[in-house]
């Protein structure tokens, strides 16, 4: 019998184009390559199962140059025409979606259904020489490796099913493969079932998964699930279905659920902060990371980030005001409650984060000082220069010398530590309120706290007493702290505040070189990008209507598409 096209694949894995939509539902498809062939050795076996995790999220500038942050408050895309707007002027929808990953997502847990089939009896079909030492111990070592990514694959079908959740809803859940002439008679889950049947392929994944990939055969499995990534995608999910989008009861016992889980990762002590916020996300390996999907060395980013006074700088995510005016004093205050925050200086005594994330005016970069100002060389009537005052610092390598084509890798946090913390923070307060730790090691305040005072950024912990003022608290700090990890533009629809976040104007910031050497901030009453508009509908993506017509209108549209 012939499968799908073998794929083998490294860790980073091959990019799958050209698949008919009716495959990612998990029907087979004949290729050259039978079962037998892939599922039959070590080595094919194997790689095939790295495969899967080549359909994990992609980061940085996947919306044609653009990041998902230039559609939420974060930011916005120097370009005029530049995919990722499609989301501010509502110009998307189940016939075409900018971020429509149904297809990515069934293909990957098509393939994780096929690896896991195929797999059942592994230690009987790796069984070759036992007699000798030597095949006794290669043995071990195969057997143990496929057990590992049987797991693995596991946890990476919980991951797919979970980004399909939060795009669309409640799914169909498909666990094994269909054949050719198979009907495709498959209706949606509801959102409750598809996160019950996430947990349990996590649940099922643990056990099997081993704790760190560190050391393993000289690091070549970096990039690996693990069981704490297994637990910080368990704290995730629970509190997704925990949050107002999906919990329209306010059931504590579902906030309870996702402290519970978040605790689960603190405890193991496997994990801590980094010492130094800018360097984590020029690092593939680190304490504070948990899992990471890294690139083949490129400079693609740099590209679309660099200021454009730098040959070969192209222009891209701008950092709103909006997000510059998050980042606190040194004083643990909101700006607009400091009296000694001076907006003809702006960026003196801030939050250490702001200046490691985003580009500030006159901040040294690349060896100069970058001039933002009207005139400067960086600034307004520049080529594709920022249209917000700002760019954007994280993530991008700072020593890539675009002229001559350098190049060095880079790395997508999909899961880490503080996030982890945060997720805690959130979850513990809607149940206990800030300062009662319900049992548990810590309490909402302290791991909030923790991630404000890792050394390097070292902030004031947050003193503010009821539950709805910390509320607030903890959403600001997701949105200095997990800033440009796509987790706002969710954020605001599991929290139910689309229109304030994703559809409220964004704002620059205007600034004048005075003879001085000094400069003049104008914060104009009129928005960069003023007309983004949000629906209710979108708190949900609609279901492609490719994928409602093939099932002969089984699998329902979302509301309101």
């Amino acid at each position: 019998m012939k499968i799908k096209s073998l794929f083998i694949y490294t860790i980073f894995g091959l990019a799958i184009a050209g698949c008919d939509i009716l495959d990612h539902l998990d029907r087979e498809v004949e290729t050259d390559f039978s079962k037998e062939q892939v599922f039959n050795s070590y080595g094919t076996m194997r790689d095939f199962g790295i495969g899967v995790y080549s359909h994990l999220p992609h980061g940085f500038d996947r919306f044609n140059g653009g990041m998902l942050a230039a559609a939420t408050d974060e930011a916005v895309h120097s370009g005029s025409n530049n995919t990722i707007q499609r989301f501010t002027n509502a110009s998307w929808g189940p016939y075409d979606n900018p971020d429509d990953q149904w297809n990515n997502l069934y293909s990957g847990i098509r393939k994780a259904n096929m690896f896991l089939e195929n797999t059942v009896d592994f230690e009987d079909v790796l069984v070759r020489d036992t007699v000798t030492t030597d095949g006794q111990q290669q043995y071990l070592v195969q057997t143990n490796h496929i057990r590992w990514l049987r797991a693995e694959t596991l946890f990476l079908k919980a991951y797919f099913y979970f980004e399909l959740s939060k795009r669309y809803g409640g799914v169909p859940i498909i666990d094994r493969i269909l054949s050719p002439d198979e009907d495709l008679n498959f209706t949606r889950s509801t959102y409750d079932d598809t996160i019950d049947h996430i947990l349990f392929l996590i649940d099922e994944s643990i056990d099997d998964m081993r704790t760190t990939w560190v050391g393993f055969e000289g690091n070549n499995w970096t990039g690996r699930a693990t069981q704490g990534a297994a637990r910080a995608l368990k704290a995730r999910v629970l509190l997704y279905a925990a949050s107002p989008l999906n919990n329209t009861g306010n059931d504590q016992n579902k906030w309870l659920a996702a402290a519970e889980a978040a605790h689960d990762v603190i405890t193991m002590e496997e994990y801590s902060l980094v010492e130094n916020y800018r360097d984590l996300f020029r690092s593939f390996q680190n304490n504070e990371i948990i899992l990471a999907r890294q690139y083949a060395p490129n400079n693609a980013f740099e590209r679309t980030v660099y200021p454009v006074g730098f040959e070969g700088a192209v222009g891209g995510t701008n950092p709103s005001q909006n997000l510059v005016d998050a980042y606190e004093t040194i004083n643990g205050l909101p700006i607009d409650e400091d009296p000694a925050f001076d907006p003809q200086n702006p960026y003196a005594e801030r939050d250490p984060r702001l200046g490691m994330t985003i580009i500030l005016n006159n901040s040294e970069y690349k060896g100069r000082q970058v001039e933002i100002w009207n005139g400067g060389m960086d600034g307004p009537g520049a080529s594709r220069a920022t249209r917000t005052g700002y760019y954007l610092k994280k993530y991008a390598d700072e020593n890539l010398d675009l002229r001559q084509n350098t190049t060095s890798t880079h790395s997508w946090i999909l899961l880490r530590y503080a996030e982890v913390l945060l997720n805690y923070a959130e979850a513990m307060n809607e149940v206990y309120g800030p300062d009662d730790n319900g049992g548990l090691s810590l309490t909402a305040r302290e791991a909030l706290n923790m991630v404000r005072s890792r050394p390097g950024v070292e902030m004031p912990g947050v003193k503010t007493g009821s539950q709805s003022e910390f509320r607030e608290r903890v959403r600001n700090e997701r949105k200095v702290e997990l800033a440009f990890e796509e987790h706002r533009f969710w954020d605001a629809r599991r929290w139910l505040l689309g229109p304030e976040i994703l559809g409220s104007p964004v704002y620059g910031v205007e600034i004048t070189a005075n003879s001085d050497h000094t400069f003049s901030y104008h914060y104009p009453s009129l928005p960069v990008e003023g007309q983004r508009i949000f629906h209710d509908r979108m708190y949900l993506y609609p279901i492609p209507q490719a994928e409602i017509s093939k099932t002969g209108g089984l699998i329902e549209q979302n509301s309101g598409w």
